[in-house]
């Protein structure tokens, strides 16, 4: 968002706002891009990179797919919402690795500061 563009590129900046920079790239989007979708974007990719060792990360990125789409079609938004948020709390907190504990800050930061991108599914869908 507008708000943290002036936001210094460095781990601790980042870390201060709750975000990580990991490999160093940035990602731009502009205004109409669905930032739900690309949530399910991220747990999706962390579902099939995978190893399946630990559960956090096997379990949780593969239910967080299944959410994240309850949530885009539309159907019981809030309580999936919130499901979401545990699921990646779990993971940040639990996985065994980066590919696990990293994934939720993409899908955390796109409900913090983008929420009606989640909470406009049925008109979305009408729409298309």
């Amino acid at each position: 968002p507008r708000a943290l563009f002036d936001t210094p590129f460095d781990y601790e900046s980042f870390a201060a706002r709750d975000g990580l920079i990991g490999h160093g790239g940035v990602v731009v989007f502009d205004d109409t891009v669905d930032m739900a979708r690309q949530a399910r974007f991220a747990m999706e990719f962390c579902a099939i990179e995978s190893c399946g060792k630990c559960t956090p990360c096997r379990i949780g990125s593969t239910r967080g797919v299944e959410t994240l789409d309850r949530v885009i079609a539309g159907r019981d938004v809030e309580r999936n919402l919130a499901i979401v948020e545990d699921l990646c709390h779990t993971m940040k907190f639990g996985s065994l690795c980066a590919l696990g504990g990293f994934t939720p800050y993409p899908v955390m930061s796109a409900l913090t500061h983008f929420p009606d991108d989640f909470r406009r599914a049925p008109a979305r869908e009408a729409a298309e």
